[in-house]
């Protein structure tokens, strides 16, 4: 008879293996891991495989601060855990958002003095992101009020934990796309579109109209193919035939009322501070005592950024924001940032130019490429539901979408003879704070993009020749 054979016990070590897995998932060491780095960090967990692209900056000060807190969490009052836990986090908030965002400290706060204008659950992602952040805390929470628990764990395996992920977080995340020197950018030489292209140095010195535009989110694509796609109306013949059109790229820091203050006044100093004292050295305060009638225009709420307080000061005559502007257009887009429909200003901006005898300078911030952006809005078509195409990224194809708008109407302004022939300036504030990896990658890091239209001289003779002379 053959040798009976011993039965293996694979099927038996394997069950064994199982019930010391979830042996371990109940252990003390699983409890103050889950609370001291997991749950706090869930999304820059996910982020850091292909499961989701999303971009963050790194945490590296958060992921501590929440590990130290579970070790602490062990031996200090529950009271006091979750004093410091919402302190941890609210720190956490301010950093991701100052970073992603370009925004200062001191803004943040102020535009979350102005939370009620954002309609933060019209947009799915930020509904998304809430709802997970209020649940993890809560878990969080939860499992650090286990004291007794968490005395038994393994705090050397913790703090290991934190210091590999903190790492790892750091080399994945690090990139120049999110620039750590905003809060310094006050250091660093200005360096606006409006003295790069020329822009500053021949604008109201010629008694012509004078145009800037600045476009929310307009970062500079690195395929050229992109750009000519959506800046294609500039380069119409009808309008190079009146206009010469210059192009470029200018580096920025900070968020939109940065982009404003170096544009409009030539300063990396925060508006709050620069506008107490410097106001009148600001180009439509200049401007303005050349006779020059300047007027602004922007289609969100006035107090935001308190723009309705600081235009003044540096010149404006006028201010036209959405709350006005929506009683002629009776039409909103966007979704979280919902104001006034870009595309159907000018018609607005012509007529209100229009009603004064002086020359003109009309400054326009755009708004609804600000992200999120609601799609299906824009007048243009470039296919984004079915391929993003070029732009390689649904977001940046909707947001091209709209930015060609932008161009579109410019060029009618442009054209306009209450407006046209004029010197014109169109540039970015800030690159989109995109949330998606590749869809930041689409850009070139802390650039925007400028163009320039001057009138052709041939042009401007024309117009000369044909107004009428004064009876003598």
């Amino acid at each position: 008879m053959p040798p009976r054979r011993t039965p293996r016990k694979t099927k038996s070590k394997t069950s064994s293996e199982r019930w010391n897995l979830r042996a371990w998932l109940r252990s003390p060491t699983a409890v103050v891991l889950a609370a001291g780095l997991i749950l706090p960090n869930l999304l820059s967990i996910a982020t850091l495989g292909s499961l989701l692209d999303v971009s963050l900056p790194p945490r590296t000060i958060s992921i501590m601060a929440y590990a130290m807190l579970a070790v602490c969490a062990r031996r200090i009052p529950f009271a006091l855990t979750v004093i410091l836990f919402l302190g941890i986090l609210a720190f956490d908030l301010v950093w991701t958002i100052s970073v992603s965002f370009g925004l200062a400290p001191s803004e943040l706060v102020t535009a979350l003095d102005h939370a009620q204008h954002v309609h933060v659950f019209q947009s799915p992602l930020y509904g998304a992101l809430i709802g997970v952040l209020m649940a993890t805390s809560a878990v969080t929470l939860w499992l650090l009020y286990r004291r007794e628990t968490l005395l038994r764990a393994n705090i050397v395996a913790m703090f290991a934990a934190a210091l590999m992920f903190a790492g790892v977080d750091f080399m994945t995340n690090v990139s120049p796309h999110y620039q750590f020197g905003t809060l310094l950018g006050r250091n660093v030489p200005i360096e606006s579109a409006a003295a790069k292209s020329g822009f500053n140095t021949i604008a109201g010195t010629n008694g012509r109209n004078v145009i800037l535009v600045m476009v929310e989110g307009l970062g500079y694509l690195g395929d050229p193919t992109a750009r000519r796609q959506v800046d294609s109306p500039l380069f119409e013949p009808y309008v190079t035939d009146k206009y010469r059109i210059s192009t470029g790229n200018v580096i920025y820091y900070g968020s939109t009322t940065s982009g404003e203050m170096r544009e409009l006044c030539d300063t990396r100093e925060p508006y709050a501070e620069f506008t107490k004292t410097n106001g009148t050295s600001c180009l439509p305060a200049r401007l303005r005592t050349h006779g020059y009638a300047t007027m602004a225009v922007h289609a969100f709420h006035h107090s935001m950024f308190e723009r309705d307080e600081w235009y003044p000061v540096v010149g404006f005559d006028k201010e036209l924001f959405g709350e006005e502007l929506v009683k002629v257009t009776r039409r909103l887009c966007g979704n979280a940032f919902r104001g006034v429909c870009d595309a159907d200003l000018p018609p607005i901006i012509a007529k209100e130019a229009a009603v004064s005898k002086k020359p003109k300078f009309v400054y326009w911030l755009t708004l609804n490429t600000h992200i999120p952006v609601a799609p299906g809005q824009a007048l243009a078509d470039f296919g984004c539901k079915k391929d993003a195409g070029i732009f390689r990224h649904v977001h940046v194809c909707e947001m091209a979408e709209l930015w060609h708008d932008v161009f579109a109407s410019v060029s009618k302004l442009a054209l306009d003879p209450s407006l046209g022939p004029a010197d014109i300036l169109i540039v970015g504030d800030h690159s989109p704070p995109l949330w998606s990896r590749q869809a930041r990658a689409q850009f070139e890091p802390g650039l925007v993009a400028w163009y320039r239209l001057t009138p052709r001289d041939d042009v401007i003779a024309v117009n000369r020749s044909q107004k009428p002379t004064a009876a003598r």
